[in-house]
């Protein structure tokens, strides 16, 4: 079974009981998450998101909503913009407008999508897991980080060499300032250390 067609049947499973047919906002999803300009923000991303959540769901309070935003907070990805998170938000309040969803569970996992935007300190142990989850490639094995690097460069092609490098740096420098990366204890224990090593590397590639 391919990645697209494990992730629709898993769709289908959670969604089946919130939308009377889950395949149309299937269809929106995948198709946003095979856009052309994307490298990383792609279902493999996706995937590799529930992989971790599949791990420590017995931690989460509320799975689904968790589950949820992990689904459709990249489903809008444009380099070019700076509201990507914002507008995940929206195209998921619009899809499960009409469904068996309480409006705080729709309010929830649009908070949850909005904490995406990094920095944003989380407020509660859902929000710290999903933040971490998101990030959890930054504590990747030192190859796969690397790749992770250029599908981010290949993102950016637009951006000239020089202005990208700057940039960049910010990121990154961004992510070392902080005490800590990861907020979930298994997380941190097993992401920490890797993703220091990984973010400096990559700093030192960048100013090269």
């Amino acid at each position: 079974m391919t990645t697209a067609s494990a992730l629709q049947q898993r769709w289908r499973t959670v969604v089946a009981p919130l939308l009377p047919d889950p395949d149309p906002t299937w269809q929106q999803l995948a198709t946003h998450y095979n856009e052309p300009h994307r490298h990383y923000h792609t279902l493999d991303h996706i995937a590799a998101c529930l992989g971790w959540l599949d791990h420590y769901r017995p931690l989460a309070a509320d799975p689904l909503c968790l589950e949820l935003a992990l689904w459709a907070h990249d489903v809008i990805y444009d380099p070019h913009a700076a509201d990507n998170e914002a507008r995940s938000a929206d195209w998921f309040a619009q899809q499960f407008a009409v469904s068996h969803l309480t409006d705080q569970q729709r309010a929830r996992v649009h908070e949850l999508i909005m904490a995406t935007v990094h920095p944003h300190p989380p407020t509660d142990p859902d929000m710290a897991l999903l933040q971490d989850i998101d990030l959890s490639i930054l504590g990747a094995d030192a190859k796969l980080y690397d790749l992770y690097e250029g599908w981010i460069r290949r993102e950016y092609d637009f951006v000239p060499e020089e202005a990208f490098r700057k940039g960049r740096s910010a990121v990154l420098e961004s992510f070392l300032d902080q005490g800590v990366i990861y907020h979930t204890a298994g997380l941190r224990e097993k992401l920490e250390l890797p993703a220091r090593e990984n973010l400096s590397r990559a700093l030192e590639n960048l100013r090269d």
